[in-house]
């Protein structure tokens, strides 16, 4: 599998390209903005889905074109339908670059589905919190997992947003960190990457929330 990460964006939203090389078949997580940066880093393979870890429009922003372009399926956690919309701030979409109306879902995704795109294969772990509907991407297989705004490295997602809530967010937490191993990869959904064994050594608020 080819990962390419893509910072999109003013605020510089991780956009996640995951490319099967046996198929060339791709899959988008996370088109907040900058599409024809997404197109470039699409092209030569297949695409075949779109994927919201959340519904904020920093992270939905490019699904418009994308889908228009593209004429693939679009999916995301039914809980966040109420933000793909929302400009949180009046203007926030001008400023990160969000192309809206966005388009509502193909489908939706849920806890514990397994999407497969060529050889790739993504479990979706439901983890509510920064936002009701946030889902992070489990590939086991390669020990990576795309986190959204769950995880960040040094930091964790805000729940004083519309639709945060932090109880939710400390229980998704503790489920990500006893699930997951250590040596598997993140993919944050801004900022540097890190690992669940970083995070759970050196992470003072993931201390502090899972004490």
């Amino acid at each position: 599998m080819i990962l390419k990460v893509l910072p999109v964006g003013p605020l510089e939203v991780n956009c996640s390209v995951l490319i099967d090389e046996k198929s060339n078949h791709s899959v988008v997580i996370d088109p907040g903005a900058d599409l024809g940066v997404i197109l470039q880093a699409l092209k030569g393979t297949e695409p075949k889905l779109i994927l919201a870890t959340h519904g904020h429009i920093d992270h939905v922003g490019q699904v418009k074109g994308l889908r228009e372009r593209l004429e693939i399926p679009f999916l995301m956690h039914k809980e966040d339908l109420f933000l793909i919309n929302d400009p949180i701030w009046n203007g926030f979409d001008k400023y990160v670059g969000a192309d809206i109306p966005c388009p509502e879902p193909d489908d939706f995704l849920e806890e514990g589905q397994e999407l497969s795109v060529g050889s790739i294969k993504l479990r979706v772990l439901h983890t509510p919190g920064h936002t009701p509907g946030l889902c992070c991407f489990y590939c086991e297989e390669e020990k990576l997992l795309i986190a959204g705004d769950l995880l960040f490295r040094g930091s964790v997602g805000r729940w004083d947003l519309p639709g945060g809530n932090l109880e939710e967010l400390k229980r998704s937490l503790k489920r990500v960190f006893s699930e997951i191993p250590e040596d598997v990869s993140v993919v944050c959904g801004h900022g540097e990457g890190t690992t669940i064994g970083r995070e759970k050594k050196f992470n003072p608020l993931v201390r502090d929330l899972l004490a």
